[in-house]
């Protein structure tokens, strides 16, 4: 992880991270190169995220871009990355490769393996890798001028970071099919259309006060009731509505009904707003998502 300041957070090199009003406010922050996903950023993200994880203040995350680009997708020097090596053993090339892109990966399902919402905003271009960024979002919000274009299958090689299976796993697949194969340019009123986006605003500056407004209505929650939501929404994708439902009775039965409900109710009766305690986010785990730094 980068060295940190004196505030506590990393001196991220292509994030800027900021923790607002319960909101842990990821910004990909390299507009003079329009956003594209520099190696730094495959890191970073990752380490935002459980960041964001570890603060009993964070009840959401919103994922956006500087400048009037979303990204332009993966940095052409980690394409030149992923082609080195061709002078070793094709095994273990192939090997080697293989690790790469699983690493890869990773950083994306980091965004859907975040136990708190993830609200991504995307203005103006959305290109290549940062299709496969999004589409790991929970909440994708756009703008009306905002275009989302797979590159992979043109560059001459497949998509490999999710595309392929989010997509598959929540569009009709002759439009997954039709969108990947051609890389044509989807606009922001398509998405919206074919369900890939939830929301629309009519420019950048409507779709920040949106993706603000979403925020804050997340932050009001129960934030068990929202890690309940995500978790089985996810457990379904994978295993199927007949699985989740046994899943879910064993989930509700540890959780229900519990001290937010309890707290929901009593805000019914007195006409006001529920506040809700923090959960444990800052207790110490164990393993690989030990974030106590002992």
């Amino acid at each position: 992880m980068s060295p940190e300041p004196k505030s506590g957070i990393p001196a991220f090199q292509s994030l800027r991270f900021v923790v607002e009003d319960q909101v842990a406010h990821i910004t990909l922050n390299r507009p003079e190169r329009r956003n594209c996903l520099t190696r730094d950023f495959w890191r970073e993200l990752p380490e935002a995220l459980q960041l964001a994880e570890g603060m009993d203040a964070c009840r959401c995350v919103l994922l956006d871009g500087e400048g009037p680009v979303f990204s332009s997708g993966i940095d052409l020097g980690v394409l030149n990355d992923m082609q080195q090596g061709t002078e070793h053993e094709a095994s273990r090339r192939a090997e080697h490769l293989r690790r790469l892109v699983l690493s890869l990966q990773q950083s994306v399902t980091a965004l859907e393996e975040c136990p708190l919402p993830v609200v991504a905003a995307i203005q103006g271009e959305c290109i290549g890798g940062a299709l496969d960024v999004v589409c790991a979002a929970d909440m994708r919000l756009a703008e009306t001028g905002t275009r989302f274009t797979p590159m992979e299958v043109d560059l001459g090689f497949t998509p490999d970071l999710g595309t392929v299976q989010r997509l598959s796993a929540t569009l009709p697949p002759a439009v997954v099919m039709d969108w990947l194969l051609t890389c044509q340019q989807v606009t922001a009123p398509d998405a919206l259309r074919w369900g890939f986006v939830s929301r629309v605003a009519e420019n950048p500056e409507a779709l920040a006060a949106m993706a603000q407004d979403v925020c804050r209505q997340l932050v009001a929650k129960s934030p068990i009731a929202l890690r309940g939501v995500k978790e089985l929404a996810q457990f379904t994708r994978t295993h199927g509505v007949q699985a989740s439902l046994r899943y879910t009775a064993a989930w509700q039965s540890g959780v229900f009904p519990g001290d937010d409900l309890g707290r929901a109710m009593q805000a019914r009766r007195d006409r006001s707003a529920p506040v809700y305690a923090p959960l444990l986010a800052s207790a110490p785990l164990l393993g690989a998502r030990d974030i106590s730094g002992s």
